[in-house]
């Protein structure tokens, strides 16, 4: 089937040496690769080739088969959720040149009706010739943009991963088109494989669309393309990711200017169907997940998405959602500046917490009283100037103690066990009464690992309700203390003081 390729190649370098193909001035900004694949989708492949494009943050454009596609519509589905460009390759893979101008049309009719449907949206389709056979009837005929290729891997001929790999990092240049087919497993593991090595010298594998528009190339109908080489207005940034932020309890978005903001607020992913337009600030009811991207063109040209939750005190999290079990407390926690968040609307409720950062967590509890300066550990010039006065605090008051070493370790993470001995210090500084409270921590059946030293300050956390035990009747003292069970036992024993 692909008698045409190695007469379309010769084609090719003509054209290069006439000078017809552009020949770059100099890369300015990314370097970028548009990975195409042809023939498909493949019932065997074409989901382990999306999964590895998108552990890698890498995006295609697939010239996919009307008869492939209508078999398989959940993968083209699937590949244009996950920021794919989805393009034609014709219904049956027919030679062009042999068809008249209605039996191309038909063709290309055919499968755009087959993506549609397998899409469920109404667009356009951009087309890659078979066996890059075209002339000058068949892309005005097909009337919308074409392409070729500049880097050919024949994966199609030699079936080999190895040697596809290897004729794909040889021939990779900044703006290439590279072609490979996801009907065959090599070139799948093959491709991933060349991802892995171009990333790390700085090639980002983007859409056609994408490409050609940071390059300044306006797509026409009825044209063909075979590079995006850079020229000498260098490269764009790609599509920023929109910016969500709140005021007075109104939500605002800004995008990039070359395209439009497109939100939901069910949680879905925004879509030409049930989205909204960005046109001003609005308002939303607490733990209202919102949905943004920026689209220049929803079919292969629109930006990473930006998801955020807007909380019932006003507060915007991409990691913090309805129905977490600390998303109360974390809300609350940060709303009152007990916390603050690693980084704009992140909380990471999954990382560890250090001993330092819970000294300075118990510091602002207490107001962030003055100090004395005090810290004689060996480390403590290694203590960062956002926490030296919540350590000192902390070590002058008794809630954090240094180790046998003379080390106070403050980027060592903190166990639940230490976690709990530390706030039963602290209330037993605020003036809690903790005496008289009943023998609770031989209820959990891995009670016997807590050294004797910790056992009267976690049965005291445990006796008043701050520290649970986890499935199992486990107490579990070992394991590592997170930054939202860190919150939720801060925020338990706020209600107790």
């Amino acid at each position: 089937m692909k008698i045409f390729r190695k007469f379309a190649a010769v084609f090719l370098a003509v054209m290069m040496l006439a000078g017809i193909a552009p020949i770059p001035a100099r890369a300015d900004g990314d370097k970028l690769i548009a990975l195409t694949f042809d023939d498909g989708p493949s019932s065997q492949n074409t989901a382990r080739l999306l999964d590895g494009l998108r552990a890698r943050g890498a995006h295609c454009t697939f010239f996919l088969v009307g008869q492939m596609a209508e078999r398989s519509p959940e993968l083209v589905k699937r590949a244009w959720e996950d920021g794919h460009e989805i393009a034609s390759h014709t219904y049956d893979h027919p030679q062009m040149t042999k068809l008249t101008d209605a039996q191309i049309k038909q063709q290309l009719q055919t499968t755009d009706a087959i993506l549609d449907r397998a899409i469920g949206q109404d667009f356009d389709y951009m087309l890659r010739p078979p066996y890059g056979d075209y002339n000058q009837r068949t892309l005005k005929a097909s009337n919308t943009p074409c392409f070729f290729w500049s880097m050919d891997t024949y994966d199609w001929k030699t079936n080999n991963a190895n040697s596809v790999y290897r004729k794909f990092i040889k021939q990779a240049r900044d703006g290439s088109i590279a072609l490979l087919h996801d009907t065959h497993a090599s070139s799948v593991t093959a491709a991933l494989r060349a991802i892995d090595t171009l990333q790390a010298q700085g090639y980002k594998f983007v859409t056609l669309s994408e490409m050609f528009m940071r390059r300044g190339v306006s797509l026409e109908n009825g044209k063909i393309y075979f590079n995006a080489y850079p020229g000498k207005s260098g490269t764009a940034p790609s599509l920023a990711q929109p910016v969500i932020s709140t005021d007075n309890g109104l939500i605002s978005i800004s995008g990039d200017s070359r395209g439009s903001v497109y939100y939901t607020l069910d949680g879905s992913m925004p879509t030409p169907k049930n989205s909204t337009k960005y046109t001003g600030a609005f308002s939303v009811p607490a733990g209202t997940v919102i949905r943004a991207l920026t689209v220049t063109k929803w079919n292969g040209l629109r930006s990473a998405e930006t998801r955020l939750t807007y909380s019932a005190r006003g507060n915007l999290f991409a990691d913090v959602m309805p129905g977490d079990w600390f998303y109360n407390d974390v809300d609350r926690a940060v709303s009152d500046g007990i916390f603050k968040g690693v980084a704009k609307n992140e909380f990471s409720p999954d990382s560890s917490l250090t001993r330092a950062m819970l000294a300075t967590v118990l510091y602002r509890v207490s107001g962030e009283p003055e100090t004395g300066g005090e810290l004689p550990f060996s480390d403590a010039p290694d203590v960062g100037d956002w926490s030296r006065a919540a350590l000192s605090w902390a070590y002058e008051n008794g809630v954090i103690k240094g180790y046998g070493d003379g080390t106070v370790r403050p980027d060592r993470n903190v166990s639940r066990a230490e976690l709990g001995c530390m706030i039963a210090r602290y209330l037993n500084l605020s003036g809690r009464d903790l005496t008289g409270l009943d023998d609770v921590l031989s209820g959990f059946s891995d009670a016997g690992k807590m050294p004797e030293s910790m056992k009267d300050e976690i049965n005291t956390v445990c006796a008043l309700g701050i520290i649970k035990g986890c499935d199992g009747g486990l107490l579990l003292p070992d394991s590592g203390a997170t930054r939202a069970q860190a919150a939720v036992m801060i925020c338990r024993m706020l209600d107790l003081t």
